[in-house]
């Protein structure tokens, strides 16, 4: 047989389409958006680039987002463009390759909608547990419509319904703006709370319950479903929290303006702020706005700001105080979460100068804190634990403290050649996130990857349908402090078989540092 022509690749490709789409059946579902037109694959039904939220966009643009209502036949089978993103212009070639690769299909500030994956089999009458997925990426960039967030694993072999959504970030999302009153700053968890809603009033259709949502969120993520564990005392929209490598900390209340005046300026809105300026630059174009958020010019945008409505300033307090909701949760980090954000960094005094800005810290001091380990380590391992190990150890404590009888914390040391993206990267941050989808690219896999992915998957829909019982044999509710061993360390060893992965030690073992110095950055009363 001679070699394929062309003409013969392009026939064979539109035969392999064929067959897919053989294989697929329109799906359909009735909701407040609409009637959506899914397909039905593999016993997965799924319905993407559903719109929850009328398009941000012109005199919207900058405002709370607004219900999206209709009764019209609506399409939902393909993924929906992502917000925006801001990539700071100094790390954007290095963040991307990290964290965005390969990248959403398109970008558009019309952009608030969200998709869903569930089983298609249902052969009893009670209603499954639901996932609802909230990405991370600083709160300035990221989407649910990256690939690696596929939810057809989970709802295929985990049997729940799976939610990703997207939401506003960097500077359409958390503008930091004078021009706004203060409750509307931080937009984009407005968005979190509208999608939530959605899945409240439609989620059922889809064969999900309502009653048993459990809000899932990595990094930025993460701390969306702390805040929304925060805020949300009465009436939660969920049963469960998870939190991966995230949770918020003690904020100082007086905000910011200056990124978005030095914005305003640039576009050449030179009004004082108010809503003349707020006006003058809903004429500019979305893209000329990003053009100038991801270049040389432009601070970074995404950081909420204290509103005493979605974003306290000391939510560990609130916790404390049972001001919050009381659910069960998972909450936990990377054990080389700090790596990705610390490549060539060798100076440990200029590190901690930028870590906190304004606060004197003694080099020698932190040296002391990770013994025997040369200055690229040290500033490696004090990320992780000021960023993620020392804020998951705080709120433990502060849950565990109040009440919460189910807290479930972990630490991951799960690490395969083919994640690693970078030199010495390790368990590096988001790495766990392709296992749990189950979107591990299995062409490259190793046996003991794709064990780990159905194991760690597993572990997490255990907690989704069941929140009160450990998730894992051997993985122990959280106590904090000596001589309990409730800490459970997760695939440390290459253990990743279902019966094995779990390796709980005495919290005093990891949580060193944050004791002796980082939690006091942490937590104080602003």
């Amino acid at each position: 047989m001679g070699p394929l022509t062309m003409r013969s690749l392009l026939l064979l490709s539109d035969f392999i389409l064929i067959l897919q789409a053989a294989c697929q059946t329109t799906s359909v579902v009735s909701t407040t958006s609409g009637l959506l037109y899914g397909t039905e694959l593999d016993g997965v039904i799924s319905f993407k680039g559903v719109r929850f939220g009328e398009a941000p966009t012109g005199q919207l643009r900058w405002a709370p987002p607004v219900p999206f209502v209709s009764n019209q036949t609506q399409n939902a089978t393909v993924l929906p463009p992502s917000c925006l993103q801001q990539f700071p212009f100094a790390t954007s070639a290095f963040t991307q390759f990290l964290f965005n690769d390969p990248p959403p299909a398109s970008e558009n500030e019309d952009c608030l909608f969200l998709n869903v994956w569930a089983p298609s089999a249902n052969n009893t009458t009670e209603k499954k547990p639901v996932l609802f997925w909230i990405f991370g990426g600083g709160f300035t960039f990221g989407t649910g419509s990256l690939l690696e967030y596929d939810g057809t694993s989970l709802a295929a072999n985990q049997d729940i319904v799976v939610v990703t959504v997207n939401y506003r970030t960097n500077i359409f999302g958390f503008p930091s703006s004078a021009d706004l009153p203060i409750a509307q700053n931080n937009l984009g968890l407005l968005d979190q709370e509208l999608a939530l809603e959605w899945v409240q009033s439609n989620i059922a259709q889809f064969g999900g319950d309502p009653d048993k949502v459990t809000i899932m969120g990595q990094s930025a993520g993460a701390v969306s479903v702390g805040l929304a564990i925060v805020r949300d005392v009465l009436n939660t929209p969920f049963r469960a929290g998870i939190m991966l490598s995230g949770a918020p900390t003690s904020t100082l209340p007086t905000p910011d303006y200056s990124s978005f005046g030095a914005f305003a300026t640039a576009m050449g809105c030179s009004q004082p702020p108010g809503a003349a300026r707020l006006h003058c630059l809903k004429q500019v174009p979305a893209s000329t706005i990003q053009n100038f958020t991801n270049g040389p010019r432009s601070h970074s945008f995404g950081r909420p700001v204290v509103d005493n409505v979605t974003l306290f300033a000391d939510p560990l307090e609130r916790i404390r105080s049972n001001a919050t909701a009381q659910v069960p949760i998972i909450l936990g980090n990377l054990e080389n979460d700090g790596t990705s954000f610390t490549v060539g960094m060798t100076n440990l005094t200029a590190f901690l100068e930028g870590l906190i800005p304004g606060k004197s810290i003694s080099s020698d001091l932190v040296r002391t804190l990770y013994p025997g380990q040369n200055d690229s380590f040290v500033i490696a391992e004090a990320d992780r634990d000021f960023q993620f190990r020392c804020p998951d150890e705080l709120w433990s404590a502060a849950l565990t403290g109040a009440g919460v009888s189910s807290v479930f914390r972990y630490t991951y040391g799960a690490v395969f050649a083919n994640l690693e993206k970078f030199p010495g990267a390790g368990a590096w941050h988001s790495s766990e996130l392709e296992p749990l989808f189950g979107t591990v690219n299995r062409s490259t896999a190793t046996l003991a990857e794709v064990t780990w992915s159905s194991t760690f998957q597993t572990a997490i829909a255990n907690f989704v349908k069941d929140p009160n019982t450990s998730p894992a044999i051997n993985w122990p509710k959280y106590i904090p402090g000596p001589p309990a061993k409730t800490f459970a360390k997760l695939a440390y060893n290459g253990n990743v078989e279902p019966d094995n992965f779990v390796d709980p030690v005495a919290s005093a073992s990891l949580d060193g540092p944050c004791n002796a110095l980082w939690d006091k950055f942490l937590n104080f009363t602003a």
